[in-house]
């Protein structure tokens, strides 16, 4: 027992640390621009100030990652385990896209997360749900690079990249260029070998913490996410198909019991299957 509550003290502090190292990268950008404006005004910073903000951010991402190592594996194992009882504890499919996207940044410690499925009437990607470290995000708020999403889709094989900016495959891309984004991790969703959707993870502050351990460990969850999400696809279809059906009858049975001359039908053996009051 004591085991256990040293393992959740030390991941809940590691999940702290990223929140302040977050917070820090933020504070610096501030300071940036302010360095500037001053600048323009002949004064300046006080000295040392942006120096002590980058090596408190230097020192929290060291101490985190300190941190992070013994718990890794560990981490993995549970998390994946937990999705085996995520594929069978609801088949609310919103409910489980949302576990799903918090799972994986949980996962591999991303920064957020983007999940698309790919609608079966239609072909094209339509988004779902999107989440940061702190909490859901709106369409609007989560801007990602949607060509590396489209490869991804596209080709059914996963892209990981230690920094994007970097990388001569996207670093001519709009939103890598805009954003600044550095790792980036994109998955596909695959069922009996199609893909059903994209799980999308980044990180814009930290470099190279996603590589081919990282990609194996999604792509798993990835996979064992698409059955869950496949089985409340379907359970919504059939409550849809349900609710669809009950609506018809209730029209029918009001159509025929309004009618005032008596209505009959048969089947093909001339088997009555209904009639109205008026018939009786």
């Amino acid at each position: 027992m004591a085991a256990t509550e040293v393992t959740a003290t030390e991941i809940s502090l590691v999940d702290e640390l990223r929140r302040l190292s977050l917070a820090v990268n933020n504070l610096e950008s501030v300071l940036r621009v302010q360095r500037e404006a001053l600048k323009q005004k002949g004064m300046s910073l006080p000295p040392g100030t942006l120096q002590g903000v980058q090596s408190i951010h230097t020192e929290l991402d060291a101490l985190a990652q300190a941190l992070e190592g013994p718990q890794t594996e560990l981490e993995h194992l549970r998390v994946l385990g937990h999705t085996a009882e995520l594929i069978n504890s609801t088949l609310d499919l919103d409910e489980v896209l949302n576990q799903v996207m918090s799972q994986a940044i949980q996962l591999i410690h991303a920064e957020r997360g983007y999940l698309v499925l790919r609608d079966k009437m239609t072909g094209e990607l339509v988004f779902r749900v999107a989440r940061n470290i702190t909490g859901s995000l709106s369409e609007s708020e989560f801007i990602i690079s949607k060509t590396i999403v489209g490869e991804v889709a596209r080709t059914g094989v996963a892209v990981v990249t230690t920094n994007a900016t970097d990388d001569e495959r996207w670093n001519s891309n709009v939103s890598v260029v805009g954003l600044k984004l550095r790792s980036i991790l994109c998955v596909p969703l695959l069922l009996r070998n199609e893909v059903t959707g994209v799980l999308y993870v980044d990180n814009r502050i930290r470099t190279s913490i996603f590589g081919d351990k990282e990609r194996e460990m999604l792509s798993a969850f990835a996979n064992q996410a698409a059955i869950a999400i496949e089985n409340a696809r379907l359970f919504e279809r059939a409550r849809s198909n349900l609710q669809e059906a009950t609506r018809v009858k209730d029209v029918m049975d009001n159509v025929f019991a309004s009618i005032g001359s008596g209505v009959i039908t048969a089947d093909a053996n001339n088997t009555i299957t209904l009639m109205n009051d008026a018939a009786e």
